[in-house]
């Protein structure tokens, strides 16, 4: 068994084109409030060849500090995008992106609503005219939580019964 420091890189080496698209979903996870190598490590486990990738596959792809993709490995397991797993005689860990993972979030989210519009009713309540031009803020906010909250399930369904085969 090799260590993991001399492991070789199994598969082909990124091309530019992964990893430009890397950054660039990078970037747009970042603007989503992620750090941005963790959004690094998320688009390479989306387009890696194999799926499955050890720690040094892809620190050696991304050309990233172990520390970092250390750190981004453990924010992506913890959310929940990320899965690690291991093989029998094989003492490495290998990370993949969970399939189905945005609908799975999105379904769990889906229960933050109920809170948010709890809260916003409490907003409400502390004007004197809930409807009135000085409530339009916590207003908009409300209706909007309101309205996710009724209309996520039936689109998850939606999605989940168009995906079915």
């Amino acid at each position: 068994m090799t260590s993991a420091a001399s492991e070789p890189h199994e598969g082909p080496a990124p091309t530019e084109a992964q990893l430009a698209f890397v950054e660039d979903f990078a970037l747009v996870l970042e603007r989503m409030g992620l750090v941005r190598m963790a959004g690094r490590a998320a688009g390479w486990l989306l387009v890696c060849n194999p799926p499955e990738q050890t720690f040094n596959q892809i620190t050696d792809a991304l050309r990233a500090s172990k520390g970092s993709i250390s750190s981004a490995l453990k924010t992506l397991t913890t959310m929940g995008w990320v899965d690690k797993a291991t093989k029998p005689g094989n003492r490495r860990d290998y990370y993949t992106i969970r399939p189905a993972i945005l609908p799975e979030l999105t379904r769990q989210q889906t229960g933050m609503y109920a809170g948010l519009t709890a809260m916003t009713q409490r907003g409400l309540e502390l004007f004197d005219d809930p409807r009135g031009e000085q409530a339009a803020r916590v207003r908009d906010m409300h209706e909007f939580f309101v309205w996710m909250a009724r209309e996520m399930p039936a689109l998850l369904d939606r999605w989940d019964s168009e995906r079915r085969p």
